[in-house]
């Protein structure tokens, strides 16, 4: 009984199942996330007891399959490998839940802390007699669903104490998400209405004595002074506030103003506005005696509403019903009572973890571009201080400080500039074993492809043979594609005072030193420019040099030409556009008003892992206005080099008063206007000889004073020819074409062996190593003009990924040429990801979460993978066909051709597979190196992980009797991609998340899907009819 118990568990089928489940409980819960929110999905499903006991099981069964089928010997170690990989990534998760906790850490600056906010909920209970005491904090995760799943996890708890001789107990009573308060005067407790001012205009807060809140990011507490809390007490039948810093406040009566010192106990002034902590603050009313009611709300943009946890307490037959503000990142203040002869202390929300040493704030530094009040980057700089340790630090996104097995992540910071918020993650030993596992899996899949005792070397020897027995047999496969092309109607006025682009060439070749010192032709910057701020590299038929000369000469036109984009639909509608490009003056109101700021403080303000795609849009494209704003100011423009300093630092003529004197400075000064001038004239004249002599001035004052570091003149040319070529963004288009024509002649020579076909591929391959010899001179010319090795960011990693990518192809395609044109692909695919990258630039010290190794890495090889899945349900589809055209004269024939395609497709998907999860779990790195989480389920890498299970079904099938079917398995392929398709679509317009397009109601269901749909169900359907009921 018990063998046969274990016989069926540790059986495919049974695998198969479990994994099915977990794909359909992740997917569905993303679409619980969305109408929910994030806290009801973990409730229900990611954080759910049934859950965690799926994973268990599913990891279970999995050791047992690795036994069933000998996976342990020698020759199947590759594949041992990367499941076992599988093993240590869930215990890995498994010691980040139950063992690791994060949380954030808040300190004005001056100060110092060791309290950690936790990301987690509590209850959090103290209960004493005055001698002993009992003290336990319960997890909680509440939710407000009330679906037909909803049995998955109750809120309802009954929390028993056995205290001494007491019994006591906490009965859950409800729970109000939002809770929005409304008040009762007459009976009850004290309370304070507070007045701020919102994004939403005048919002009412009210605050009961005992009990401590946030409202709008200020903390306020009533009945006790909290370190941080603009607290308020009563003292003689009188009340008093408190402030954490200094602040103002304006009697509105009389209009007299006065101070509020900081930690001052200072009497309250009613009907007084109040300015603290960069927020507006009146207290209109305060009732001795109120009672609040609450009500569950939304939670609208810029307000920050407060769950309630209302539960009863009994006591020795005594009982009393208690309401508790709180929620994730609030420490509530706890309510205090007696009952039943004890004494109380009951508080719902984050808890304190006390680190074992202190981080103290120094400065808090918000840089700022010029001329404008919006962010570019922030920095804490902190001192670590552990007994007689003292040591300095300097934390910004992406540069994290690790100590003990805590890490510290830039967050966020106050409103008012003079404190931070770090996010710290204490997972030492969860991280090293999901990384661990994350180095094991990607290992293992590497080995397996190239070891000769794996399945995937199995197939490729099943495929040699059947060449071998391959009769002759036509398929002819016609892909059609079209591209559309929008024709911009050129502004008459901007093509008449178009620079002619031989002296905008000209200017293009003058040197500026940049933000990092790097000395750089002018055409560099003006290509940066461009793509920074259109995402293009051409505008209007007018080169990059064309443009950045024509903004500075005459910025009056420029600013009224569209040419910033905005991308984003939601932040389109909030800003009234409705064309994707629009003019530099249209972000200002008729009053001069920048119409980002509020949109700005919001997405800021915003944890990075919190910030949605609207946050980031309104990032990107605050950047693109202070960038096109610091060409019309000139910051960029710094051509002039300071006569004999030691530093060689250039200046722009905005900062001619820095240190230039005598005729130096009269130079700095007038030469651009002078410049400037002379190209009007130009243009009016038709004569550019004296703007030509003023350039030749500004290189020569260059060449005396900045000869030591100005570059030749033949690396400058160089550097031109480069920027010019845009040879990496030509090859993608190459490495495509070449790739893809021979992929499918291959294919056709599957069917039958033609001398022109293999002609058509030795061409396709000649090109390749055309383009590999480019793409090697390519790389060859960054060095020489960057200086240093074309590895070192982001964008040269995968250029060079890319170019490892085809070399490992050469080396491969002796034995397939498919290898080639397979590498080929992936290639072209890495070097289109990398041309995202190129077409938005990182020209000012703006330090974004996006601008990282691992997050590039990531998106080229996940995006690869798909490459490779959409291959497999191409295959699926035409192998689909096939059956169709069985008949009894040809269905040998096309027999053989279907087990070759079915081969060449499981070869494929497993490819595809091996990249999908290894970019995920990089994506996973990414996260955790950006902000300390490595796995958050959010719904895009949800639904990678719901990808790879889908097609961890797909190649698993063949074990399963029912479903070991060429039908099954081609038909499965091409249904996977569906998986796909929601992952890179269905995400980013259909759901709620952190890389969602979506805002407010999501866009119709495009046409085509329906209709893919029905053909897929037809072919499908006719496709298993001839299979199984057709006499052919």
């Amino acid at each position: 009984m018990l063998r046969k118990f274990f016989s069926t568990f540790f059986s495919m089928r049974i695998m198969a199942f479990l994994v099915l489940l977990f794909f359909v409980a992740i997917g569905y819960a993303t679409f619980i996330e969305n109408d929910f929110g994030t806290q009801t999905a973990k409730a229900l499903v990611y954080n759910a007891t049934w859950f965690e006991i799926l994973i268990i099981v599913l990891t279970v069964n999995m050791i047992g399959n690795i036994n069933r089928y000998q996976l342990w010997k020698k020759e199947k170690l590759p594949v041992l490998m990367f499941h076992l990989a599988f093993v240590l990534i869930a215990i890995g998760a498994g010691v980040t839940r139950y063992i690791s906790f994060e949380g954030m850490m808040h300190i004005r600056q001056g100060e110092r802390s060791n309290l950690i906010s936790s990301d987690q909920t509590f209850l959090q209970i103290k209960v004493h007699d005055e001698q002993l005491q009992y003290v336990y904090d319960k997890p909680l995760l509440l939710h407000n669903y009330e679906g037909p799943l909803s049995f998955l996890k109750s809120n309802d708890f009954s929390h028993d104490i056995k205290f001494r001789d007491h019994d006591i107990e906490i009965d859950y009573i409800d729970y109000i998400p939002n809770a929005k308060d409304t008040i009762k005067v007459g009976e009850g407790n004290p309370v304070i209405h507070i007045v701020m001012a919102g994004s939403n205009g005048r919002q009412n807060f009210y605050l009961r004595e005992g009990s401590a809140q946030r409202f709008l990011g200020v903390d306020f507490s009533f009945g006790k002074i909290l370190p941080g809390h603009v607290s308020f007490i009563i003292q003689d039948g009188q009340l008093f506030m408190q402030s954490p810093t200094s602040a103002t406040y304006m009697r509105m009566a009389d209009q007299f103003t006065g101070e509020v010192q900081k930690d001052s106990l200072q009497p309250l002034m009613l009907r007084s506005l109040y300015q603290i902590m960069g927020q507006s603050v009146v207290i209109p009313a305060f009732y001795e005696k109120a009672k609040l009611a609450y009500l569950p709300g939304e939670n609208p943009e810029g307000q920050e509403l407060e769950d309630v946890l209302v539960v009863k307490v009994k006591s020795n037959g005594e009982e009393k019903e208690l309401a508790m503000f709180g929620d994730k990142g609030f420490v509530s203040v706890k309510n205090q009572f007696k009952l039943g002869g004890l004494y109380f202390s009951l508080a719902y929300g984050s808890k304190y973890y006390k680190t074992p040493f202190y981080i103290q704030l120094n400065d808090f530094q918000l840089e700022r571009y010029p001329g404008s009040n919006s962010p570019s980057s922030f920095a804490s700089e902190v001192t670590l201080l552990d007994g007689s340790l003292t040591e300095d630090h300097r934390i910004y996104m992406n540069n994290v400080l690790d100590y003990k097995g805590y890490r510290f992540f830039q967050s966020s910071y106050d409103k008012d500039e003079l404190g931070t918020v770090l996010s710290v993650n204490h997972d030492l030993w969860g991280t090293l074993i999901s990384y661990l596992g994350y180095f094991f899996m990607t290992l293992g899949m590497i080995l397996n492809m190239f070891s000769k005792k794996t399945r995937f070397a199995l197939i490729k020897r099943k495929l040699k043979e059947l060449r071998a027995k391959r009769v002759v047999t036509i398929l002819v496969i016609s892909l059609f594609s079209s591209v559309a092309f929008a024709d911009n109607k050129i502004d008459s006025l901007l093509q008449v005072q178009a620079i002619p682009a031989e002296h905008a060439d000209a200017f293009g070749m003058l040197v500026i030193q940049d933000e990092g010192g790097r000395m750089k032709p002018v055409n560099t910057l003006a290509s940066e420019v461009l793509r920074k701020v259109s995402r293009k590299s051409s505008f209007r038929g007018l080169s990059p040099n064309q443009v950045l000369l024509g903004m500075v000469q005459n910025p009056y036109l420029w600013q009224l030409v569209p040419m910033i984009k905005v991308n984003h639909d939601g932040l389109k509608e909030q800003l009234g556009f409705t064309e994707k490009y629009n003019s530099f003056l249209s972000f200002f109101s008729d009053e001069a008003k920048y119409v980002l700021t509020e949109e700005v403080a919001k997405a800021y303000a915003k944890k990075p892992a919190e910030r949605s795609k609207y946050d980031k849009e309104v990032i990107a494209v605050d950047e693109r206005v202070n960038v096109s704003y610091m060409v019309y100011n000139g910051s960029f423009f710094r051509f002039f080099p300071m006569p004999y300093d030691s530093n060689n630092t250039w200046y722009s003529d905005s900062q001619k008063n820095i240190g230039f004197s005598g005729d130096d400075s009269l130079f700095v000064y007038s030469i651009l206007p002078i410049y400037y001038q002379s190209i009007y004239q130009g243009l009016k004249d038709d004569d550019f000889e004296v703007a030509n002599n003023t350039l030749n001035a500004i290189k020569n004052y260059q060449a005396k004073y900045g000869a030591e570091v100005l570059p030749s003149n033949s690396k400058l040319k160089m550097e031109v020819f480069y920027n010019e070529s845009r040879v990496f963004n030509k090859l993608s288009y190459l490495y495509a074409l070449a790739g893809v024509f021979m992929l499918f002649f291959l294919l056709a020579q599957v069917f039958k062996h033609r001398k022109w076909v293999a002609w058509v591929v030795q061409i396709c391959y000649s090109v390749i190593v055309f383009g590999f010899l480019a793409h090697t001179l390519g790389l060859a010319g960054r060095w020489i003009i960057s200086g240093h090795a074309p590895w070192s960011n982001a964008y040269e990693s995968v250029i060079y990924i890319a170019w490892a990518t085809i070399l490992a192809g050469f080396i491969f395609s002796k034995k397939s040429k498919m290898s080639m044109a397979a590498t080929a692909v992936v290639s072209s695919l890495l070097l289109m990801v990398a041309a995202l990258n190129w077409l938005d630039p990182e020209i000012t010290n703006l330090v974004p979460v996006l601008n990282s190794y691992w997050l590039l890495i990531h998106v080229a090889i996940i995006t690869a993978s798909y490459g490779f899945l959409a291959l497999g349900a191409l295959l699926g589809f035409l192998s689909l066909l096939i059956m169709i055209l069985q008949s009894q004269k040809n269905k040998n024939r096309l027999n053989m051709t279907l087990k070759e395609l079915t081969f060449i497709n499981e070869m494929t998907i497993t490819v595809g597979l091996f990249m999908l999860s290894i970019g995920t779990f990089l994506g996973g790195v990414w996260a955790n190196e950006s902000w300390g989480r490595y796995w958050g389920w959010d719904p895009k890498e949800t639904w990678a992980l719901a990808s790879m299970l889908f097609y961890i079904f797909v190649l698993h099938m063949r074990f399963i009797p029912k479903l070991k079917s060429m039908y099954a398995f081609n038909l499965a392929s091409l249904i996977a991609f569906s998986s796909i398709i929601m992952t890179y679509f269905g995400v980013n317009f259909y759901l709620s998340g952190l890389h969602s397009y979506a805002a407010g109601d999501p866009m119709p269901i495009p046409d085509f899907i329906p209709y893919s749909v029905i053909v897929v169900f037809i072919t499908a359907f006719f496709a298993y009819y001839k299979q199984n009921f057709s006499k052919t």
